[in-house]
């Protein structure tokens, strides 16, 4: 029996190919807290394990006037080295929402696929298909000595679909937000859960966000801002561990 390919199954949260890419500066983290492990410099074989949307706020880049900014975080789990609890190291890179050829999002998918976007890509990519797929990372470190992530390739041997130590999530804020706006359903409840698990920095990243603000106020998201464009489903439930690994080759869509 053939398994599906991740790539092919339709959820429909796309980036649209915008105009401007307001950061190329990124804001990149690593997981933990108190007395947390630094993840050394190198390369490391990692998977995706979870993509936030944090919406779009006010942000200052250097020197520039504050100006809008649509974020997506991805963050992945390292396979090897382990922390010395046996946990996987996380690391999390912020990204403006975009794939203009400009930007870094852009720039890093196309290393993470191996391959240029085509022209129809680029109208709508679905980012949920990298949920759960092999990468190569190269990891340096910031001045203030914590890991961050410097470019993402296509790994050795070609993206997988991987199983997950972490669960395995997609926060979708455009869902979450009918949890606040008088639309509440089924799947917006489920966000909740998802949000849950969100660390508090980035829980407050989505509070402070307009597409939240507009959902508090019943008012409809700031005209121009892309959030995410349907249901984002919390997959840690659904997910198997003995899910067979699924090769991916050129003619796969991510």
């Amino acid at each position: 029996m053939l398994t599906p390919c991740v790539w092919c199954c339709t959820i429909s949260y796309k980036f649209a190919n915008r105009q401007e890419d307001m950061y190329m500066g990124l804001t990149i983290s690593s997981s933990g807290t108190g007395d947390r492990e630094t993840l050394p410099v190198g390369q490391y074989s990692a998977v995706c394990y979870k993509i936030v949307d944090v919406g779009t706020r006010m942000e200052t880049f250097q020197q520039d006037d504050p100006k809008k900014r649509t974020s997506v975080c991805i963050y992945w789990e390292v396979l090897h080295p382990k922390m010395a609890d046996g946990r996987p190291f996380s690391i999390m890179k912020q990204y403006t929402s975009s794939l203009n050829e400009n930007a870094t999002l852009h720039k890093d998918l196309k290393s993470w696929r191996g391959k240029s976007f085509t022209e129809e890509e680029l109208k709508g990519f679905e980012i949920q298909n990298i949920l759960s797929v092999s990468a190569q990372l190269e990891v340096a470190h910031t001045e203030g000595g914590n890991a961050k992530v410097v470019s993402v390739f296509k790994p050795d041997g070609g993206a997988k679909k991987t199983p997950t130590v972490n669960a395995a999530q997609v926060f979708d804020l455009e869902v979450y937000c009918r949890e606040f706006n008088g639309k509440s359903d089924a799947k917006s409840k489920e966000m909740c859960d998802v949000f849950a698990d969100l660390p508090s920095f980035m829980q407050e990243m989505v509070n402070e966000s307009f597409e939240m603000k507009a959902a508090e106020s019943s008012m409809a998201s700031p005209s121009g801002v892309d959030g995410l464009a349907a249901i984002a489903k919390k997959t840690a439930a659904d997910k198997k561990s003995s899910e067979p690994v699924v090769e991916f080759d050129d003619d796969i869509p991510f």
